[in-house]
């Protein structure tokens, strides 16, 4: 495990420039949070404080058991062969009483130690949930409430078959949001002012079985500058965590690069719009040959995110999702043999059904394929074939990390945490 204990981010303090030569040049007034610019000194070892963040009602036992199963070959991945100062932490949730009796959110504070981590795993089971959607505001407050580093990247896995309450769907047992009154899209919003980034894991089919689950999930990746993936297997779950790490921990890297030159830019051509700062960002990145480690794998594909993204509050998201049309949303099922209806399925009491039993971490990168990908040869540039695809449950079983320029993309992601946190 990396020494959390040994090293502490340092901080750089931007002063103006007071040599005095015979014809002084005008410097701009240094930017109003460059003192909040966190630089790497020397040998400073990249800190992660990683956070699983699991839905544990009945349906989810197959994902419970992967994490268990994968949770010492992920330490390796991440403290030994990356070298990062790793901690974990863990939040399990179910439901509010009556839906479930048996507890609400159930937290475990960060470790260090593999040990702990395991035992935390070995006292989760899939049990219990009735009404569809879950307590996710709360499980979402608990993981904010962990006692995160400051220094540290904070990342959350959010792995969930079933929506929060309140999003209008049918059969929800709390309709108007959970009882203790928790929002959870103000929750997220907290989350991302902290630095704390959510990839949201969307367990198919399950999460197709709901009108909006998976876009309130995109959501949550999008408000915090996360990413959405959508999975059909647990098998492949100890790759998405290692991979989407590592791709935030190479993000990390280049954020102090990312802050400069947007203070630059903004100094220079203040009337600049934020989208083409970002633009100029990435191609000053890209023309300086900068590269990061890209997690591929399927996404979660949106249809009304952009309802709850831009809604300030769940009330908001759940008026907002009221023009939404049931009939045209099943009429795209309908197009495509054996897709799910729309609906708040109960969930089952026992665990989970089993899946293929999951694979030891990287030994599975670039090595699976779907089933179903050799009659969709052109699903990456059809997006609704994509969604039909994933209605349906067939998503492609292949999770890879690849080294290549880095994105737009990416340099938005950064900008938005930057800007979230008050960097920029």
């Amino acid at each position: 495990m990396g020494q959390s204990s040994s090293s502490r981010m340092q901080k750089e303090h931007t002063r103006p420039s007071t040599d005095s030569g015979p014809t002084p040049k005008p410097m701009p007034p240094p930017p109003p949070f460059a003192t909040a610019v966190p630089v790497v000194v020397g040998t400073q070892i990249p800190a992660l404080d990683l956070t699983f963040t699991m839905d544990c009602t009945g349906s989810m036992g197959s994902y419970i058991r992967a994490a268990k199963e994968n949770i010492e070959a992920i330490v390796k991945t991440l403290a030994e062969k990356e070298k990062f100062d790793l901690r974990f932490s863990l939040v399990a949730y179910r439901d509010h009483p009556p839906q479930d009796m048996t507890y609400v959110t159930m937290s475990f504070p960060f470790t260090d130690k593999l040990s702990d981590m395991q035992a935390s795993l070995g006292k989760l089971s899939a049990q219990g949930g009735g009404d569809g959607p879950e307590a996710v505001a709360a499980g979402l407050k608990a993981t904010l409430d962990q006692q995160w580093r400051p220094h540290a990247a904070k990342v959350c896995i959010l792995i969930a078959d079933a929506p929060p309450h309140g999003l209008g769907e049918s059969g929800d047992g709390f309709p108007n949001g959970s009882p203790d009154g928790v929002d959870p899209l103000e929750v997220l919003d907290q989350m991302s002012m902290n630095g704390i980034c959510i990839y949201s894991v969307g367990c198919q089919p399950a999460l197709s079985h709901y009108r909006f689950a998976t876009d309130f999930f995109i959501a949550a990746a999008e408000r915090t500058n996360g990413q959405a993936v959508a999975l059909g297997s647990a098998a492949l779950l100890a790759d998405v965590i290692t991979g989407g790490a590592i791709e935030e921990m190479d993000l990390e890297k280049l954020s102090a690069q990312v802050q400069q030159q947007v203070h630059t830019l903004k100094a220079s051509e203040p009337e600049l719009e934020e989208a083409e700062v970002q633009q100029r960002v990435w191609r000053n990145l890209e023309s300086a040959g900068l590269h990061t480690r890209q997690m591929k794998t399927s996404k979660l594909r949106p249809q009304h995110a952009g309802l709850i993204s831009k809604a300030k509050t769940l009330n908001d998201a759940r008026s907002n999702l009221t023009t939404v049309s049931p009939t045209d949303e099943r009429s795209m099922e309908d197009a495509f043999s054996g897709a799910p209806r729309y609906g708040a399925p109960r969930k089952s009491k026992k665990m989970g059904a089993s899946s293929a039993p999951s694979a030891p971490i990287y030994r599975s990168m670039h090595s699976r394929k779907s089933r179903d990908t050799k009659c969709r040869d052109t699903r990456e540039d059809d997006d609704t074939d994509t969604m039909m695809e994933e209605l349906s449950g067939r998503i492609e079983e292949n999770v890879s990390l690849e080294d290549a320029s880095v994105t737009l993309e990416q340099v938005s992601r950064i900008y938005g945490k930057c800007k979230n946190q008050g960097l920029i």
